[in-house]
């Protein structure tokens, strides 16, 4: 059995600590009491429920704005509203209201990529156009470039074909006088050799290659040995004054093997 000296401390513990626990109630009791003490929790309380207010307020304010199905305009004071981080601009379309959190609005500057007619977009199709018109360009260039070397194949393979070339169209009465004098008044050999522009593929290419080399541009231009001795007009000329032959000789030189002039069976 326990002896009684510790019968005794263990009392006397007992004793302090149920002192203790009184003494410490007792005091908070007296702290609860105190004027100080409820003053300050009524105010803590005051502010809590005050600011409960104001957001029930914002709230019914944000699902029923004032002035709209017959609502009851809510006032309130300027010290007390929340004021936007970016104010509006009374009507400036540049600024548009968002929601936060569900229930506040904030304005902010309208997205300027969806509203500006001169858009990022725009400008990147406008340079495209002209990026493809550019391109056109060179291809057009290029072609024309390739055409005209064409031409000037095409035009040394021409005059290899006879040492009479007579470039012509055929719808040009000029042209057909020329061609009428040259095939049926005389006998040439070789024959002479004819190239209607108008249908040949490299027309236009070829007649401004002869206005580049001969001087002379129209229909139609005879060439003997590659040198233009006129059109249609130059060669009745030289048929009536019986030059022509003489000038085909003296031209086609070895090249021209028989020149003469038909004789006139109606006569």
């Amino acid at each position: 059995m326990p002896s009684q000296r510790r019968m005794r401390l263990l009392v006397i513990g007992v004793v302090a600590l149920l002192f203790l626990t009184f003494y410490y109630s007792g005091e908070a009791s007296k702290i609860q009491n105190q004027k100080f003490y409820r003053s300050t929790l009524d105010a803590m309380k005051a502010k809590e429920a005050a600011k409960h207010a104001k957001t029930q307020e914002k709230i019914q304010n944000a699902m029923h704005p004032p002035g709209q199905d017959g609502a009851a305009a809510v006032k309130v004071h300027s010290a007390d509203a929340e004021k936007p981080a970016i104010p509006p601009a009374a009507g400036n379309e540049d600024v548009e209201e968002i929601p936060i959190a569900g229930r506040t609005k904030m304005t902010v500057p309208k997205n300027k990529a969806n509203t500006d007619t001169d858009t990022p977009a725009e400008v990147d199709s406008s340079s495209n156009i002209k990026s493809e018109e550019e391109e056109k360009e060179e291809r057009e260039r290029a072609e024309k470039a390739k055409k005209e070397q064409e031409a000037k194949t095409e035009l040394n393979a021409i005059l290899k074909r006879a040492p009479v070339i007579v470039f012509s169209k055929s719808y040009c009465p000029y042209s057909k006088r020329a061609k009428t004098i040259l095939l049926d008044h005389y006998s040439i050999q070789p024959q002479p050799f004819v190239v209607e522009l108008d249908q040949h593929p490299l027309g236009p290419y070829l007649q401004a290659l002869l206005a580049q080399n001969t001087g002379r541009r129209t229909v139609p231009n005879v060439l003997v040995s590659g040198q233009s001795i006129g059109g249609g007009d130059d060669i009745a000329e030289l048929d009536q004054r019986n030059e022509l032959a003489s000038k085909l000789r003296q031209l086609g030189g070895k090249w021209i093997v028989d020149v003469t002039h038909k004789v006139d069976d109606s006569l």
